[in-house]
């Protein structure tokens, strides 16, 4: 059985998915500026278009449901290798939004590029291999948590819980209060 995800519009754009739907409600949450698939690229015969881009932070965002196969594997890193992109800034996003506390960090889990410290100065790193992939597969990727700048634990949760909570069916679109 092939099952597709469901189209969704919020904020004057139409996502391939309710779960790219829910990620730029995060976004409009934590008060990030998003641009979603803003260009796509072709690298070395294979085309690949990016979920988001969010202009503030210089960094790319890749949604997905589960793990990624071996073709979106590569079509990722192929994007981040390619010598145009040096020092670009790249993250794989699994699942919903939520809110992850470890040691004395909150953040979301993200699956970085690499991970040079001066692109990712205030991540934390965690190690755990091969996770990104259905199947055991080598890849540069490395198990981190996103710690956005100037973000509070209680702001941080609150824009995950209203954005895994976002419901759009019949017309509905998620209400985003900003408490500053």
């Amino acid at each position: 059985m092939d099952i597709k995800p469901i189209e969704t519009k919020y904020n004057g754009f139409r996502f391939r998915s309710r779960l790219e739907a829910r990620w730029a409600v995060f976004f409009d949450a934590i008060g990030l500026k998003y641009e979603y698939e803003v260009e796509g690229f072709e690298m070395n015969g294979i085309r690949y278009l990016p979920d988001f881009y969010i202009p503030s932070l210089d960094r790319w965002f890749e949604i997905k449901a589960k793990p990624l196969n071996k073709y979106e594997m590569k079509k990722c890193e192929e994007f981040c290798f390619n010598k145009d992109n040096a020092n670009i800034k790249f993250s794989v996003l699994v699942g919903s939004p939520e809110a992850v506390k470890i040691d004395k960090f909150i953040g979301i889990i993200e699956y970085v590029w690499e991970w040079p410290s001066d692109k990712y100065p205030v991540n934390y790193r965690i190690c755990a291999p091969n996770e990104l992939s259905e199947k055991e597969y080598y890849s540069r990727f490395v198990k981190g948590l996103w710690i956005i700048p100037n973000m509070t634990e209680e702001k941080l949760v609150m824009a995950a819980t209203v954005a895994r909570q976002a419901r759009f069916e019949f017309g509905d679109a998620p209400s985003i209060e900003r408490k500053e």
